[in-house]
């Protein structure tokens, strides 16, 4: 009893190579070129437009990716000066939090977190109010879930590291534990860290 064949299914060489096989006869096939001098025989394609604009595209998504991530680096993340209230009163207590991170608040600290909070827009009613809350310890949770933006992200860790004694091991794992806790990019972290004298 005869069989009829079924037919073979294109195999996978066939099946990516298809528009290959389906080209015009017509059209030109890559032009080799001579290599280097100094290597007889070799050989190299002549590149189409199609490597050309993709290089074109990704060097333009790298551009725009460097340029999104500088913007996350104020020319001053520690400046209060540029700061509106509600961004002042949250970073003021991020300093809190990394001063008292240690065991407790020094006259150091204190001393730059106050002229900091001195250069604020703040009425000086706000002003002792947020000084009388520096004293005692901050929760970092509660505080780390209102930065709601990759800046204000990039701001709580450079004024943070503005406050401490960056050479205390203590403050250095504290650091480290809140750009990961805030989600910062690695590069991101090491050029703050660069702008402040630190190198975790």
């Amino acid at each position: 009893m005869s069989h009829a064949r079924q037919p073979t299914k294109p195999g996978l060489l066939k099946r990516l190579f298809a528009t290959v096989q389906q080209a015009s006869p017509s059209e030109p096939a890559p032009a080799l070129v001579a290599g280097p001098a100094g290597e007889p025989g070799a050989t190299k394609s002549r590149l189409g437009h199609r490597p050309v604009l993709h290089e074109m595209l990704a060097r333009q998504i790298l551009d725009a990716h460097l340029r999104n991530r500088h913007q996350l680096l104020d020319r001053a993340p520690s400046d209060f000066r540029t700061f509106n209230a509600e961004e002042t009163r949250l970073l003021v207590l991020a300093m809190a939090a990394a001063a008292h991170a240690d065991g407790g608040l020094d006259a150091a600290e204190r001393d730059r977190i106050g002229s900091r909070l001195r250069t604020s827009s703040l009425e000086e009613e706000e002003r002792s109010r947020l000084e009388r809350m520096i004293e005692e310890p901050q929760c970092l949770e509660e505080l780390v879930r209102r930065v709601d933006t990759p800046r204000m992200a990039a701001r709580f860790y450079a004024v943070s590291l503005a406050t401490v004694d960056k050479n205390a091991p203590i403050n250095r794992s504290y650091l480290r534990y809140l750009a990961q806790r805030l989600g910062l990019p690695a590069d991101l972290v090491v050029r703050l860290n660069r702008q402040m004298g630190l190198r975790l």
